[in-house]
């Protein structure tokens, strides 16, 4: 599975990457992160993600690495994790690059994953789908933190 989205945030990198760089904003900012702290500050976390794909409902614990920091344009981190209930594996990696645009920002995130299991027996058109749906909420989100709207 492999998931882009380019977005355009009327904040300047430099009010983002506080943001990307703050574990509990940032999970608030990501969809169904029940849970995220720190193990290694600024390189290693533990975060839960909750989903429902499809018929199925997992609760995924995550071991994340931050692979990449380059404040405030450039974040990269791989993140892996098991459901042990239904039996899903989950690996991913995550980029984040930030460019100036006028007085705000062009986000371009990238996602590649794999699911196994279970899940993965669902299909990637579903899995596909959901994760398209997590991006574009996820960029949501982050632009209302960045611009201080209520509702994030």
């Amino acid at each position: 599975m492999r998931v882009t989205r380019e977005l355009v945030i009327e904040a300047p990198p430099e009010a983002l990457w506080p943001i990307l760089w703050d574990v509990p904003r940032m999970a608030a900012c990501l969809p169904g992160c029940d849970e995220a702290a720190g193990s290694d500050p600024h390189s290693r976390y533990r975060a839960r993600m909750t989903q429902k794909v499809g018929p199925i409902s997992l609760s995924v614990p995550l071991d994340v690495e931050i692979l990449a920091a380059e404040p405030p344009r450039h974040l990269a981190l791989s993140a892996r994790g098991r459901d042990p209930l239904v039996g899903a594996e989950i690996s991913m990696r995550v980029t984040i690059d930030c460019e100036p645009v006028g007085t705000g920002a062009r986000l371009s995130i990238g996602a590649e994953g794999q699911v196994l299991g279970k899940l993965g027996g669902l299909g990637q058109g579903i899995i596909q789908r959901k994760a398209e749906e997590a991006l574009d909420e996820f960029g949501r989100r982050l632009a209302r933190a960045a611009t201080g709207e209520a509702g994030g």
